[in-house]
This record gives C-alpha cells, sequence and structure tokens, in this order.
C-alpha cells in the first residue's frame, strides 16, 4: 500500500530543493560567464599585434590657441 502523506512531503521537499538548485545553478552560471567574458577581454586587450596602428609624433598636431582668442568673448556673453 502506497503512502500518500510521505509522497506529499517527498513532492514539497523536491520542489523546494529544486529551487534552490535553480539558484545555486544560476549563480554558477552567471560566475562562469562573466569569468570568460573578463577573461576574453583582457586576452584581447594584452594582443601586441595592433588593429590600427598608433600614432607617431609627425602624425599629431597640436593646435594651442592664444590667450586673446581664449578671453576675447569674456564678459560679453552670458
Amino acid at each position: 500500500m502506497l503512502n500518500h502523506s510521505s509522497t506529499r512531503a517527498a513532492t514539497r521537499s523536491f520542489a523546494q530543493t529544486t529551487g534552490i538548485d535553480r539558484a545555486i545553478a544560476g549563480l554558477l552560471v552567471a560566475g562562469v560567464t562573466f569569468f570568460l567574458g573578463y577573461t576574453v577581454v583582457r586576452a584581447s586587450l594584452a594582443q601586441t599585434d595592433a588593429a590600427t596602428p598608433t600614432a607617431t609624433n609627425n602624425d599629431v598636431e597640436v593646435v594651442v590657441p592664444g590667450e586673446g582668442t581664449l578671453w576675447k568673448d569674456v564678459g560679453t556673453r552670458f
């Protein structure tokens, strides 16, 4: 003969364990995903072969305006 109260208790216990198991599995998957993503990004940033060439001193033109140009509108515009 089958005891219905023990079957119900086992079902409740299984349902509670399943929720806890899902939470633990979700945290585990999130942790693994973060770790793999972090590792891939770090590895791609650490590559010495750059996709775009770096600028040299000859390629950069720095323009610094004079003081008159910087201060000409002070007090005239609000």
